[in-house]
């Protein structure tokens, strides 16, 4: 059959043309990344048992865990260690275990830990399981507080988390992590002379505002296929329903609003759980998975332009600082890949130009790539 080629010159110009063609789309669509990306086989189950000491915690919650997850097969080795107030569990799966077995087998684990939770003392917490990622960042960007005053958390977290809904938004973003992201909290403060002239302690005005705050079903309305979940409204969701809390001071049913008697105010929890810095100032920071099968320097593209207009949206004493971007190190290792192989190509095709003429060398050059 492949003598029809040297028959028909036009039809082997058509299939050269067509091979060359066709590699080129497929170079133009392969997935590029610095790093392959791993099996996730790694996870850290964390169990918190506040108050109590080393001992209480192995014997109480270290132990529970290990009984279960033994049973998990496909668990190749476990580590312990057990500090006051805190369980850390570290697992790895065996090397057998391919990536589509992966999810699986961690949500046995899981379903393991909540079997383990029911021994738990009362106090303990829920046990969290954090599966190690092994993939870098495609990209890494910090909102950085230039002013030399006390930095407002608050505000980089708001601007973080909506330049982290842009970047979501645009094709092949995996997902994204925030690093340095502040908690904020709401702070009522009572002077105690007036909760005590009406009749009040901070328990009691504590449990009334949490009473107050409707975060659970009230009811459920159950029908042959379908359950509806009813909720009452009216749940704490700004500092102005705050405090148009009533709270009752008497037993004839007197009350005040919150807001009459305290001082509402929100901000960020001190001390801070965790921080970021940027270039030796405070920050927030975000990184950037992408998709594995998605081009990453198309995707880099778009990231820069909703970069570039973020930044523009800024005021005076705030920046964007690009931390870390892969794509420039995968385009120097494509760039060098290319370099490499057009220089053995020349190389090859002039040693067989020397040693065995023009038609054998172009013989050997169209049969290289």
């Amino acid at each position: 059959m492949y003598t029809i080629f040297y028959r028909n010159t036009r039809l082997l110009i058509l299939t050269l043309i067509l091979i060359v063609v066709w590699g080129f789309s497929s170079f133009q669509t392969l997935p590029r990344l610095e790093d392959p990306e791993l099996v996730s086989r790694n996870a850290v189950v964390t169990t918190f048992l506040p108050g109590a000491d080393a001992e209480r915690v192995e014997a109480l919650v270290t132990e529970k865990i290990e009984d279960e997850i033994a049973e998990v097969e496909e668990i190749l080795t476990y580590e312990s260690t057990s500090r006051a107030g805190v369980s850390v569990v570290n697992i790895e799966l065996s090397e057998q275990v391919t990536a589509a077995e992966v999810s699986v087998i961690w949500s046995r684990v899981r379903d393991k830990l909540d079997d383990a939770a029911l021994e738990f003392p009362p106090d303990t917490t829920e046990p969290e399981l954090d599966e190690v990622e092994v993939k870098a960042y495609a990209l890494v960007a910090a909102i950085t507080w230039e002013q030399d005053d006390e930095p407002n958390y608050g505000i980089l977290s708001r601007l973080t988390t909506t330049l982290k809904n842009q970047l979501d938004t645009l094709p092949g973003t995996e997902s994204i992590d925030l690093f340095g992201e502040p908690n904020e909290e709401i702070v009522v403060q009572v002077e105690p002379a007036q909760l005590a002239s009406l009749g009040l302690t901070p328990q009691t005005l504590s449990q009334q505002i949490v009473q107050t705050d409707s975060k659970t079903a009230a009811g459920q309305i159950r029908r042959a296929r379908t359950d509806f979940s009813l909720e009452i409204g009216g749940e704490l969701d700004s500092l102005d329903r705050l405090s148009r809390t009533p709270i009752q001071f008497s037993d004839s049913g007197q009350f005040v609003f919150l807001g009459d008697i305290a001082q509402i105010e929100k901000g960020t929890q001190e001390p801070l759980q965790e921080m970021a810095i940027a270039s030796g100032k405070p920050a927030v920071a975000l990184g950037v998975f992408v998709q594995s099968n998605y081009r990453l320097d198309q995707w880099e593209k778009q990231a820069q332009k909703v970069l570039e207009d973020f930044r523009a949206q800024l005021s005076e004493g705030l920046s964007l600082d690009i931390l870390f971007d892969q794509t420039r190190y995968v385009t120097t290792r494509l760039d060098s890949l290319i370099f490499n192989l057009l220089f053995g190509a020349t190389l090859v095709f002039g040693v067989t130009l020397l040693m065995m003429g023009w038609q054998s060398a172009v013989i050997v050059g169209t049969a290289l790539p």
